[in-house]
C-alpha cells in the first residue's frame, strides 16, 4: 500500500529554504531518492525525540562520546607519529648501555653491635616494638 502526502515549504523560513536546497541538490550517487532522504530524515528525527524524552543526557552523553573519540583519535596520531623517533633513541641508547645507581645502605655502628653471633643467643631485641602481638 502507497500513500501520498504533499509538503509545503516557506522559501522565506530559513529552514524551510535549506531543506529546499537539500532535497533538490540530492547526490543521486549516494540517495536514489529523495523520498528516502525524506523517510530517513523523519524516521531519525522522531527516533532521537523519543530517546530525548527516554533519557535527558542523551545528547549531552552523545557529545563526549564524540569528544572523547577525538581525543583517543588525536593521541593515537600523535604516538604513530613520535613512535620512529622513540624507537630510534631507545635503539641508540642500547649500546650506551644504563647506569645503575648502586644502593648505599647506611649501616650504624649500633646495628653493627648489635647484630647476632652464630650461635643466635646474643640477640638484642630492644628495637623492635611487639606492641602488635597485643601483650
Amino acid at each position: 500500500m502507497v500513500k501520498m502526502t504533499c509538503f509545503r515549504f516557506n522559501l522565506d523560513n530559513p529552514e524551510h529554504a535549506k531543506a529546499w536546497e537539500y532535497l533538490h541538490s540530492i547526490d543521486k550517487d549516494k540517495v536514489k531518492s529523495g523520498n528516502t532522504a525524506v523517510v530517513r530524515a523523519v524516521n531519525d528525527y522522531f527516533d532521537r525525540m523519543g530517546r530525548l524524552a527516554d533519557d535527558p543526557y542523551f545528547e549531552t552523553r552523545q557529545r563526549e562520546e564524540r569528544f572523547v573519540e577525538q581525543i583517543v583519535t588525536e593521541v593515537g596520531k600523535a604516538f604513530t607519529a613520535e613512535m620512529p623517533k622513540f624507537l630510534a633513541s631507545l635503539m641508540l641508547n642500547l649500546n650506551a648501555g644504563y647506569p645503575m645507581p648502586i644502593p648505599q645502605t647506611a649501616v650504624s655502628a649500633e646495628t653493627e653491635s648489635s647484630k647476632s653471633t652464630d650461635d643466635g643467643d646474643n640477640v638484642d631485641y630492644s628495637a623492635i616494638d611487639f606492641g602488635f602481638i597485643g601483650g
